[in-house]
């Protein structure tokens, strides 16, 4: 089963909580989603965002009011929609609550988690570490990908499970604990979600003809290979879209095919490929072909699961009928090679 890329190989990206329901932030798309619950499939949206509200290391969200807080650095900025500009000034961080592997908002206060030392670090105010308290994370809570808090009275964690998917493992302090599956339409969103759904990734030599000379002469000839170029454009998700990015897809499955197949992608990048709606296109080949000699034409195709939805421009020959072993796009060098 594929995995979900964590929070911490997937820069730009978050998911938090707030009255209005559950955010999942996706920097390197330019959107977040936004839903009524990360488990139902009502009402999931996708909405541009903000070019100043990209980029944070953490995304936290106030679930008893509107307030989003992005964290970079050793400073934030407040913001009520991430559609639109945060504040201007930046809000110092208190040396306390740097260096957090995630940062949430319940009951009126930020918890801050550190994974390494097991231990949960709540304070008043982000500014000043007031009233900071130290509880330790229980060890079954330090597995999660992503942290949130989903009301004023419990923190919730996402961890795929081999036999459910990705669920929320939601907890509290008095010892409730909770899991609940989260549905496919938010699932879907995160890096790694679109093959958790749909397949894992995939790059294949299609083979797309065959010439021949069954003569014993050399053979002077003309060929026509019509092969279809650009993206399939296919529904990943029940989404709705509000001033979303048009070209989302592309930039999702972009991404998708970019991570490395621990998280069921490929570790390939697609950017410089015609991303435009698939068409057919023909292309003349003039040929000289030797005494009994047979010339196969591949292109290469990348998909989800068993859907192909990128047909690259590349063609490749070869003499026998085994597939190229070369692969014609580049490599993606933002994840390391032993994930």
């Amino acid at each position: 089963m594929a995995r979900i890329a964590p929070r911490a190989r997937s820069p730009g990206t978050d998911v938090f909580a707030t009255h209005h329901g559950f955010f999942v932030v996706r920097s390197d798309a330019g959107c977040f989603l936004q839903a009524p619950s990360c488990h139902t499939p009502e009402a999931v949206e996708i909405r541009s965002l903000h070019p100043t509200c990209r980029g944070g290391e953490h995304y936290v969200g106030d679930t008893t009011s509107s307030a989003i807080y992005i964290l970079r650095g050793d400073a934030f900025h407040r913001t009520l929609d991430l559609s639109v500009a945060p504040s201007p000034d930046a809000l110092p961080l208190h040396p306390t609550c740097h260096g957090g592997d995630h940062y949430t908002s319940w009951d009126g206060r930020f918890s801050i988690i550190f994974l390494t030392r097991g231990m949960v670090l709540s304070v008043a105010d982000l500014t000043t570490g007031a009233e900071a308290e130290e509880t330790p994370l229980i060890p079954a809570a330090r597995c999660g990908l992503y942290y949130y808090a989903p009301d004023s009275t419990h923190l919730a964690f996402l961890h795929v499970d081999e036999q459910q998917g990705l669920c929320s493992h939601i907890f509290s302090s008095t010892g409730h604990w909770e899991v609940l599956p989260i549905h496919a339409n938010v699932a879907s969103f995160l890096p790694g979600g679109l093959a958790l759904v749909h397949g894992n990734s995939f790059g294949a030599w299609e083979h797309v003809k065959l010439i021949q000379n069954e003569t014993d002469e050399p053979l002077p000839s003309s060929h026509e290979i019509t092969r279809k170029v650009g993206h399939v454009e296919e529904k990943l998700a029940n989404w709705t879209f509000t001033s979303a990015p048009v070209d989302l897809s592309m930039a999702l499955l972009q991404a998708q095919f970019s991570l490395p197949p621990a998280y069921g992608g490929l570790g390939l990048r697609t950017e410089q490929e015609e991303w435009e709606m698939v068409a057919e296109e023909g292309e003349e080949l003039r040929v000289i072909l030797q005494p009994r000699q047979k010339l196969y034409w591949w292109q290469y195709v990348l998909g989800l699961g068993q859907r192909p939805l990128l047909f690259c421009r590349c063609l490749k020959v070869t003499r026998s009928p085994a597939p190229p072993t070369t692969v014609p796009l580049p490599s993606s060098d933002t994840w390391d090679a032993d994930v």
